[in-house]
């Protein structure tokens, strides 16, 4: 289980963090701006932690099995992120925990879902659940200015409590 402490823990160190950021590796089309990111954790063949960025405690949250992924990203101002579903690129199903750190108008910032309208507004330190591998969804970042997230992909059948 990923507990709310834990959500609140890992925002309040990713917020204060100046990550070093590299161009997404992206499909063509797939956004109108490049998307930065640093990545903190790949689990494929092996796991893969970037240990030098976290503190003692980040690194045993970081570490649990249920988390295959974690991920820094900064979308500049004016990004657009096409509709699409996430890659099944795990051995396991998964879901994301979407982590807002900076979003700079909350009217302007949000993932739609295509097959029912629906609109998820993030908020500064509130984290959402999103089944971004089933589902079609695009994100917005309609203001001038960048948003910014930590984005962990669990297994499915991981109880995460928001």
């Amino acid at each position: 289980m990923i507990t709310r402490k834990t959500l609140n823990e890992l925002y309040s160190w990713a917020k204060d963090i100046t990550f070093p950021l590299k161009k997404a590796p992206t499909s063509t089309h797939y956004s109108n701006k490049d998307v930065y990111i640093c990545g903190l954790k790949f689990v494929r063949k092996n796991i893969n932690i970037r240990k030098n960025l976290m503190t003692d405690s980040i690194y045993k949250i970081i570490k649990d099995d249920d988390i295959l992924y974690a991920v820094y990203s900064k979308f500049e101002g004016g990004t657009i992120l096409k509709p699409h579903k996430d890659p099944d690129v795990y051995i396991d199903k998964y879901k994301r925990i979407q982590i807002p750190l900076i979003i700079p108008d909350n009217k302007k910032c949000y993932m739609e879902w295509t097959n029912s309208g629906a609109r998820i507004i993030w908020e500064e330190g509130q984290p959402q659940v999103c089944d971004v591998m089933h589902y079609i969804h695009h994100v917005f970042n309609e203001s001038d200015k960048p948003m910014e997230f930590l984005f962990l992909d669990v297994k499915l059948d991981t109880e995460v409590e928001l």
